[in-house]
């Protein structure tokens, strides 16, 4: 083989392998065909992400919720919106019933493409319990569903893990404190997981989600707040949008779309979403966000 013929050859291998990459790339922010795991999906943010990746095209949603009631309604109404089988309901406590669940995920529906950790909680006086369902079953169910995604392993083709975290990451007021510990939990870890050095060894990628205020069942206007604080809470948010579900539904969309590995981002004020900066803002008593 001569010289020249030795160059086109590994020329045309590299080009191949840039190519090949590109393609693997461009599939991983495609949402069609996808199967698709929200956890805490019966109702609020995490059905309005169920909602908007299926209206995207994703193959089938399956909500993971400890409310039956709820998640049962909520798969029906995705099935007759989008087509029967498209969503499906497991009945689950995530600080429980990990491998319960995966197990059956797995043996349905072979693979798992995106993994959304939304369910949570806000109950500062059960810390225990607040610390388990917010951060460790994120923690959890994020290097669970990894490991059978990963491209390193067998049978792995990469996928993505969405973390919902929150904008209270962003500033340090005296409120709920063990709360704020979990999402600052969820947000070290997602970030530190999507690191580019991990993703070039397991192909998954992990996006954080900060959404604001919304709302939800978990918003500001269903959290119970001492009568001496009440005021002050009143004044930190006075300037702030509450915003709809379905805001966070279409954004999560966006950034699945388009967000590189270890990104976060925040979704607020009824606006699309915007990349998340690194500063921490403490906030002075009565001081508005």
């Amino acid at each position: 083989m001569t010289l020249s013929l030795i160059k086109t050859f590994f020329v045309s291998c590299f080009a191949i392998n840039i190519v090949s990459a590109l393609g693997d790339i461009k599939d991983e922010k495609k949402i069609e065909g996808k199967v698709v795991v929200v956890t805490g999906a019966a109702r609020g943010i995490g059905y309005a992400i169920a909602d908007n990746f299926l209206k995207n095209g994703a193959e089938v949603i399956i909500i993971l919720d400890i409310n039956v009631q709820n998640g049962i309604k909520a798969a029906k109404e995705l099935n007759c919106k989008y087509g029967n089988n498209t969503a499906e309901f497991i009945e689950c406590d995530i600080t429980k019933d990990l491998e319960r669940v995966s197990k059956m995920i797995s043996l349905k529906y072979k693979y798992v493409d995106v993994l959304v950790n939304n369910a949570g909680i806000i109950e500062e006086n059960k810390p225990r319990k607040l610390l388990l369902t917010n951060a460790v079953a994120t923690i959890e169910f994020s290097l669970k569903f990894m490991e059978n995604m990963r491209k390193d392993k067998l049978n792995g083709k990469g996928g993505t893990i969405i973390n919902i975290a929150s904008t209270a990451v962003h500033y340090i007021d005296p409120f709920f404190p063990t709360y704020r510990g979990t999402k600052f939990a969820i947000m070290g870890f997602s970030r530190s997981l999507g690191h580019e050095y991990n993703y070039k060894k397991s192909g998954v990628r992990v996006l954080t989600i900060c959404p604001g205020a919304t709302n939800t069942t978990l918003g500001l206007n269903n959290i119970k707040v001492n009568s001496e604080d009440a005021p002050a809470l009143a004044k930190e948010y006075q300037y702030v949008t509450i915003q709809s579900p379905d805001n966070v539904g279409k954004g999560a969309v966006e950034i699945f779309k388009n967000a590189k590995t270890g990104t976060s981002w925040d979704i607020e004020n009824e606006k699309p979403p915007v990349e998340s900066t690194d500063t921490i803002r403490v906030l002075k008593i009565g001081e508005s966000l």
